[in-house]
């Protein structure tokens, strides 16, 4: 026999003869290590506390006033006395049109509107001449009417007083229509010369409300032009008022029913992760806007705007942040714990006592429990479930505050039973609403008692 077998052999039997000698201390530590071994668990308190069923929906940060300058005629962009960033005051000139054609035209059509004005005066001064003769004319005419019948004076002298008087008034009656005419005409050149006025007015564009130039599309030198019905005009800046800021979110139409004007909301800013914002929900669209993609309109699916104002606490908030508000639609109290703590498992594999529970439906072939710490020893428990939100949910039957139950891991979770040993976390989750405990964001509920 070679040496390392023979040191094997040798050490086998000290081993053996140790574990004879030393068998009852030596089974008693295994079964203190195993004991002390089992599954690893965390563990969370049940305690008293709120519930918030909520709606989110993502959406952007934008101002409650904002204005988009565009141009009201075609023309060159000659000044611009504000960058994007400056703070503006209403009434401040922001941009300046080249209106030089503009005041060259407006002379132009007081200058024609002047020369028409006097051509009325001397068509009215001509008039006057007509109108006499025209008087004359008719009291001659009376005169030879009643000479003629009289028999003072013949056919023919009666007959040439009458074409002279309708001679005359017809001269009179062109008269008054070339008077007419210049006087319309008239009337057309002081309008053209308010609409000049007003394109003159629209190169100097101000400020139409105090705020922030937020955005500045356009420099000088550049040709701005007046949108139609089919091509959009030129928006040359936008200015808004960031000292009031409101969230605009796109609500599921499955949840928009839940949401009102007045109901709180939790804003989520991307931009401030740290920081959760308040706001109030301030208008709810009557109106659904659908997603792109095709299909009939009964087919799409779509969203519905919520305007929620946003309290920026002083701070500069930008408009354009992408953002997600948690609206509260309702608020819960009783008996809570996380969410993850519920388990599910067919009712046929439970012991005869738990799956015939009261807190259970007869329909129910899956039901929910949940594993309590009983000194150190998993116990299912049947729960009767209340509102629930995605971290956590209302217990409304089956558990005390301040009962211990298994939160995780997972992979505990999934393959406890009853009577199983517990190996507790060294960290100990506290209960919702206590010290140490967690509040998460809360969802849409999705059970609404069980």
């Amino acid at each position: 026999m070679s040496k390392p077998m023979k040191y094997g052999v040798i050490s086998s039997i000290v081993v053996v003869v140790v574990a004879i000698m030393f068998g009852k201390e030596m089974w008693g530590v295994l079964m203190d290590i195993q004991a002390e071994g089992g599954l690893e668990a965390r563990i969370a308190l049940v305690a008293e506390g709120s519930l918030r069923e909520s709606v989110s929906a993502p959406g952007y940060v934008e101002p409650v006033s904002k204005v988009d300058i565009s141009a009201q005629i075609s023309a060159r962009i000659v000044a611009l006395a504000f960058r994007e960033g400056d703070p503006v005051k209403k009434g401040d000139v922001v941009v300046q049109l080249d209106d030089r054609n503009l005041k060259a035209q407006l002379a132009s059509t007081t200058a024609r509107r002047d020369g028409e004005r006097a051509r009325l005066e001397a068509e009215k001064a001509r008039s006057a001449g007509p109108r006499q003769s025209l008087e004359n004319a008719l009291r001659n005419l009376e005169r030879q009417r009643k000479l003629f019948e009289t028999g003072d004076v013949s056919r023919q002298a009666l007959d040439d007083a009458l074409v002279r008087s309708e001679e005359l008034q017809a001269t009179v009656a062109a008269t008054a229509k070339t008077l007419g005419a210049l006087e319309s005409s008239l009337a057309a050149s002081e309008a053209e010369i308010e609409r000049v006025r007003e394109e003159v007015a629209y190169a100097t564009m101000r400020a139409p409300i105090d705020g922030t130039i937020t955005r500045l599309n356009a420099e000088v030198g550049e040709l701005v032009v007046v949108g139609t019905m089919n091509n959009a005009g030129t928006v040359i800046m936008t200015v808004a008022d960031l000292g009031r800021m409101r969230v605009r979110v796109q609500v599921a139409e499955a949840d928009i029913v839940k949401v009102q004007e007045g109901q709180p909301a939790e804003i989520h800013i991307n931009a401030f992760p740290e920081r959760v914002f308040s706001g109030v929900v301030e208008e709810v669209a009557l109106q659904r806007t659908l997603t792109a993609g095709g299909g009939s309109q009964a087919q799409s699916a779509g969203t519905f705007k919520v305007d929620i104002s946003l309290d920026t606490e002083g701070l500069k908030v930008y408009s354009g942040l992408a953002a997600n508000a948690d609206i509260t639609i309702k608020e819960h109290h009783g008996l809570v714990v996380p969410t993850q703590a519920i388990v599910e498992r067919k009712r046929d594999d439970l012991e005869a006592d738990l799956a015939d529970s009261p807190h259970f439906k007869d329909a129910q072939r899956v039901v929910p429990i949940i594993y309590r710490d009983n000194d150190g020893v998993a116990l299912p428990t049947a729960v009767k479930l209340g509102a629930s939100s995605l971290t956590e949910t209302i217990i409304e039957a089956g558990l005390e505050a301040g009962q211990s139950v298994v939160i995780g891991p997972y992979k505990t979770l999934e393959k406890l039973t009853n009577g199983e040993t517990l190996r507790k976390d060294a960290t100990m989750i506290g209960g919702p609403g206590r010290p140490g405990g967690r509040r998460s964001r809360s969802g849409m509920s999705v059970r609404i008692g069980m």
